[in-house]
């Protein structure tokens, strides 16, 4: 009898497991894959591989909801992409009809857009990137909203400013705006047509409509004068010279672009190259919260580029530069001198060419709004073909790779 208890109590627990396999698949129908032909064993492994491709299939569903949600929250809706469509289609109709209209546009714009941006860069994770706003193309956004929020209301309260200031303003933002700002607008890959994404809109706002706001007061002049008479005095504008010395349109421009340098360059040396590390100079952890557009766009690639161009320094040392946010004095004077050089040779050539030919402004507007276009066209497709795709094969990579569920992570990834 005692050999035969065990014999019993090992039936008994094949049952009871066989029993649990069956209830525990209850969503499923167990004559789809039991034609009587197969054995209790195939049956409870048959059970079990069913249960694991629910449990994949629910991690998948999850998962691709996550995206989702990201999206949404990120502005990713209906509204969001109506507004950002109308708003190009405004922008278009003023240019058009009422181009004597715009600059005002322009400005009731930026007091939504631009703190808007603001609110999302000071709540960003896992940096804050309320710093961005210190970077050449957000400042002179800053001072020509100033100066022509003065300028109206200079009209309103009777203040008189004197036409030399205004000569001396004038060139140095037509050569701001038609230099650098349209070279961004050309160069830089985020530039870009998102009509849901309200950052990406306001990044695209800042370096586009002011080029075309400079349009309008280079090509259609006497429309803004006859509407705003009091506002803006373009009397000079006849007599201003692109280039030949510190008061010409290229040398505003320059003094106003030093002044710049010289202020960012100050403060990334004093706090700002030392805010986004990871690690401080004992090797404890920093914590760090805030970033700059440096770190931001040294982490892009551009510090791969410099460490193989300038510095011959191995791949894997740049990564982990990256990795940590921590760049040195001579990266940092390489960034700037590049920045420097490639912002004045705007100035002088793109500039230039806006200045002298209303056809080549416009085609370069004209060209600058068409990638703006293909960027965002290239994001939208990413987002309806690839996102989910290349997100799960990512967030799954560890079972697919057959590490038995062990994740890694790297924020290089």
């Amino acid at each position: 009898s005692s050999k035969v208890a065990p014999e019993t109590s090992a039936e008994e627990s094949r049952e009871e497991l066989l029993r649990q396999s069956r209830l525990q698949v209850s969503e499923y129908d167990i004559d789809d894959f039991d034609d009587g032909s197969l054995s209790q064993e195939q049956i409870i492994y048959n059970t079990h591989f069913k249960r694991g491709e629910t449990e994949t299939i629910r991690k998948v569903l999850n998962e691709t909801e996550l995206i989702a949600l990201k999206q949404t929250s990120g502005g990713f809706n209906e509204v969001n992409f109506s507004l950002g469509v109308i708003n190009c289609f405004l922008i278009t109709y003023i240019i058009g009809a009422h181009p004597e209209h715009l600059w005002l546009l322009y400005v009731v714009e930026s007091f939504y857009m631009i703190p808007r941006k603001f609110y999302n860069m000071w709540h960003a994770k896992p940096l804050n990137e309320a710093l961005y706003y210190l970077d050449f193309c957000w400042c002179m956004n800053f001072l020509a909203i100033f100066l022509l929020v003065v300028l109206a209301f200079s009209e309103v309260a009777g203040i008189n400013v004197e036409s030399g200031i205004r000569e001396i303003l004038f060139k140095a933002s037509l050569g701001v705006a038609c230099g650098v700002l349209l070279a961004a607008n050309i160069a830089l890959p985020f530039v870009a047509c998102l009509f849901h994404d309200v950052n990406a809109m306001t990044g695209f706002f800042i370096h586009f409509v002011p080029p075309l706001v400079t349009f309008t007061f280079m090509w259609d002049t006497d429309a803004i004068i006859s509407s705003w008479p009091n506002v803006f005095d373009f009397s000079y504008l006849g007599d201003i010279r692109y280039f030949g010395g510190v008061n010409s349109v290229a040398g505003c421009a320059t003094s106003l672009y030093l002044m710049w340098w010289i202020f960012y360059t100050s403060f990334m040396l004093l706090a700002g190259l030392n805010l986004p590390k990871k690690f401080k100079l004992n090797g404890q952890e920093a914590n760090p919260k805030w970033d700059t557009v440096f770190h931001s766009t040294m982490r892009q690639g551009v510090c791969i580029s410099i460490g193989k161009t300038f510095r011959g320094r191995p791949r894997r040392d740049s990564l982990k530069q990256m990795e940590e946010n921590d760049f040195d004095l001579i990266d940092f004077f390489i960034y700037m001198a590049f920045h420097l050089i490639s912002s004045l040779t705007a100035v002088y050539t793109i500039g230039y060419g806006c200045f002298s030919y209303k056809y080549f402004h416009l085609s370069v507007l004209s060209v600058s709004a068409v990638l703006a276009v293909v960027r965002g066209a290239k994001r939208y497709t990413y987002y309806s073909t690839k996102m989910y795709s290349r997100t799960l094969r990512k967030r799954f990579a560890h079972i697919m790779d057959g590490d038995d569920g062990k994740e890694g992570y790297s924020q290089m990834s």
